[in-house]
C-alpha cells in the first residue's frame, strides 16, 4: 500500500459550503471559473456548430442548437426526444454569470485602470488592478455622491473626463506614491474546514473503509494512492452525497442556445449600457455558447454511448458531473469502467474511482510521489487552489494511516 507523507492541519478558513465548491464545477475560482484540467473548458474541434438550420419538431430557443447537434453527427431522433425532455426550460443564469465575471474582468480594462487611479489619487482607497468588480463600483459611487453625481457605480468615458476635472483641481495623492495591497505566499496548511473537521474525517474515514477493495483495485492498476482518489471525491462531492442542483446538460443546452445574446440581454441591462459594451458582452455570449455546445455534444455522446439518460445528470451549473465532477469534454480522456459492466457511469462508485485514478495517473503521480512539490503540481492540474491541494493532502494523509493500521 502507499503511503502519503503527513501535512500539517490548520483550520483557519471561513466554513465554505459544499454546494458552493459542486455548484461552480470543482472551484477555482475566487471569483474565476473552475477550470482545472477535469473542469478544463476545451473548444469543441468541430466547425461552427450554429450554421445548421433549426431542426423541426424542437421546441424554441433550442431548435437551431438540435440543428447543429445534428448536423455534426448526433442521432437526428435521440436529439429531439432529448429537446422535448418536459423539464427542459431555457434557463439564462449560466451564460449571464459568465458573462457578468468576464465583464468584470475583461471589459475596457485600460479605461478602469484610468479611473481606479483618479479615484486613489483622489483619497479613495481603490485597489488599482484594472479588474471592475464590486469593490471599484463601491467608490465609483462614494465618488459620485460626494459630487451631487447619480451614483450608478459604473465605469464611463464620462466619468473618467470628470475625474480627471476634479483632480486637477484637488489631488491628495501623487500616484507615484501607490503601492499595491501587500500579497502574502499562499499557505501550506490552510485547508476547508468542512471537510477536516472531525465529523468529516469519521465520515469519509467510514467511507473509505467500505470502499477499501475498490481503492485496492485502482491501486494496482494505476499506481494512485487510494486514499488521495478518497480525498479527491470527498471533496468535490462529500463522496456522492451531493452532486449539484443543475440538470447538467440543461445547463450546457441553455448556455449554447445562449450564443444568441438577445436571449440574455434582459437581464444584463446594468451593465448592458452603451453599443461597446453590448458588443463586448455579445462577443463573448458566442465564445462562451460555443464551448458550451462543444461540453453539451460530449455529454451526450458521452450517455448515449454508455445507455444513460443525459437529463437526469445533476452536476455543475457548467456541466461538470460525477463523483469527481469531470466535465463532459474530459470523460473521453480520463473516464474507466470500473466494475467491468461495459459502461461507463460516473455516478457509480467504482467507474469514478478508476476515472479519477486515471487522470491521476495521466498528470504524472508516480508511486509514493514522495517529492511534495511534484504531488501538489498534479492535484493542481485537477483544481488551481492551493487550499484545495491542501485539503486533498491533509484527508488522504489522515486515510493513508488508517489504511496501514495506524
Amino acid at each position: 500500500m502507499i503511503m502519503l507523507p503527513k501535512i500539517k492541519l490548520s483550520l483557519i478558513l471561513p466554513i465554505i459550503t459544499l454546494l458552493a465548491l459542486t455548484l461552480t464545477g470543482c472551484v477555482v475560482s475566487g471569483p474565476r471559473e473552475k477550470v482545472p484540467p477535469i473542469s478544463q473548458e476545451t473548444p469543441p474541434s468541430i466547425g461552427d456548430p450554429f450554421e445548421a438550420k433549426p431542426l423541426t419538431g424542437v421546441p424554441e430557443p433550442f431548435a437551431r442548437l438540435a440543428g447543429a447537434l445534428v448536423a455534426s453527427g448526433l442521432n437526428r431522433s435521440k436529439v429531439v426526444s432529448f429537446f422535448n425532455s418536459p423539464e427542459l426550460t431555457f434557463n439564462p443564469s449560466p451564460m449571464e454569470a459568465k458573462l457578468r465575471e468576464l465583464f468584470g474582468i475583461f471589459y475596457r480594462s485600460d479605461l478602469t485602470r484610468a479611473v481606479q487611479e483618479k479615484l486613489w489619487q483622489l483619497g479613495y482607497d481603490v485597489t488599482i488592478d484594472s479588474r471592475y468588480g464590486s469593490m471599484t463600483s463601491k467608490f465609483i459611487k462614494q465618488f459620485q455622491n460626494d459630487h451631487g453625481l447619480s451614483p450608478d457605480g459604473r465605469v464611463t468615458d464620462e466619468l473618467n473626463l470628470r475625474l480627471k476635472v476634479t483632480l486637477a483641481a484637488a489631488k491628495v495623492r501623487d500616484l507615484a506614491a501607490y503601492k499595491p495591497p501587500p500579497t502574502t505566499p499562499p499557505s501550506r496548511s490552510q485547508t476547508y474546514q468542512q471537510f477536516t473537521n472531525q465529523t468529516a474525517i469519521r465520515d469519509i474515514k467510514a467511507f473509505y473503509e467500505a470502499d477499501r477493495p475498490l481503492f485496492a483495485k485502482m491501486e494496482a492498476r494505476f499506481g494512485v494512492p487510494g486514499p488521495l482518489v478518497a480525498s479527491i471525491m470527498w471533496i468535490e462531492t462529500g463522496y456522492g452525497r451531493f452532486f449539484g442542483r443543475n440538470r447538467a446538460a440543461f445547463s450546457l443546452a441553455s448556455m449554447a442556445a445562449a450564443t444568441d445574446y438577445r436571449l440574455v440581454a434582459s437581464n444584463l441591462t446594468d451593465i448592458d449600457t452603451n453599443n461597446e459594451a453590448r458588443t463586448f458582452l455579445a462577443d463573448y455570449a458566442q465564445k462562451r455558447g460555443r464551448w458550451a455546445f462543444g461540453e453539451l455534444r460530449a455529454l451526450l455522446v458521452y450517455a448515449w454511448d454508455n445507455g444513460l439518460d443525459p437529463s437526469v445528470f445533476l452536476g455543475s451549473i457548467y456541466g461538470a458531473i460525477g463523483y469527481g465532477q469531470f466535465m463532459p469534454s474530459n470523460i473521453g480522456k480520463f473516464a474507466v469502467d470500473g466494475d467491468g459492466d461495459g459502461r461507463i457511469d460516473l455516478f457509480n462508485k467504482a467507474d469514478a474511482i478508476f476515472s479519477v485514478g486515471k487522470f491521476l495517473a495521466d498528470s504524472g503521480w508516480r508511486g509514493d510521489m514522495k517529492d511534495e512539490e511534484k504531488r501538489r503540481k498534479v492535484i493542481m492540474l485537477y483544481n488551481r487552489s492551493g487550499v484545495y491541494v491542501n485539503t486533498v493532502l491533509y484527508v488522504a494523509s489522515i486515510l493513508s494511516n488508517q489504511s496501514q493500521g495506524i
